[in-house]
């Protein structure tokens, strides 16, 4: 075989000693991943941020939030009533620094019934952040009242929801009122679904086959979600 037509030594692959001495003689490197790794962590969906600033640990003043990427909603807005210890204290109500913080996030309040440990801060709330609030009727009722009486009823945004609407918030909340029983009517769950899952917020609940309104909690609906698959309880 002349030179010419000798064939060329990096494309002979019939032969492994040859391939061997072959990448050993040209400084052969294995080719580099994380290029291809970093490219699939870009579209890894972020984290859901759940923040209770009341309500965990102690008994009334329950609120929490919740938090995907740019946006926050907030659920419920309490009070608690004050310890012996606290003398000349009427209330207690949360701290929301937080929010404040980041107040150009909230995209809005949800409420899931109208006791006070769950709206009776709505007012000092709406005092220091004006953002729009979604209750059942009753609970809109409620928190109606106190708004007139702290002059900030014609200031406040309330939607009035029922029980099994579902509305969106943002671009990455989609909030779905669920029929609950408890002591007080027009209560409602939450199926809060975000990109990364759907979290199931209970709010304050009795399981009741009987109630009195003969409104029952929708045991189907929660049932059909938890087959789904639920994030967070």
């Amino acid at each position: 075989m002349t030179d010419e037509n000798k064939v060329p030594e990096e494309i002979i692959g019939t032969n492994t000693e040859k391939k061997t001495n072959t990448r050993k003689r040209r400084n052969y490197k294995p080719r580099n991943t994380t290029r291809s790794s970093q490219n699939q962590n870009i579209f890894k969906k972020s984290n859901i941020k759940i923040i209770p600033l009341g309500g965990l640990h102690e008994v009334g003043k329950n609120i929490t939030v919740f938090e995907y990427e740019d946006e926050i909603i907030v659920v419920d807005c309490g009070i608690s009533f004050p310890e012996d210890d606290m003398l000349g204290i009427d209330l207690v109500i949360p701290d929301v620094t937080y929010l404040i913080k980041n107040q150009e996030k909230i995209k809005g309040m949800i409420i899931t019934h109208g006791h006070e440990d769950h709206i009776g801060g709505i007012p000092y709330f709406l005092k220091q952040l004006n953002v729009p609030i979604y209750a059942t009727r009753l609970a809109a009722g409620l928190i109606s009242n106190k708004l007139e009486e702290h002059k900030l009823l014609r200031s406040t945004e309330m939607y009035i929801v029922n029980q099994g609407d579902t509305i969106k918030l943002g671009n990455n909340f989609k909030i779905e009122f669920i029929r609950s029983s408890h002591s007080i009517p027009d209560s409602v769950m939450l199926a809060i679904t975000t990109p990364s899952g759907t979290i199931l917020h209970t709010g304050d609940f009795k399981v009741d086959y009987t109630p009195i309104d003969g409104q029952r909690m929708d045991f189907g609906r929660i049932a059909e979600l938890g087959n789904k698959g639920i994030l967070a309880l």
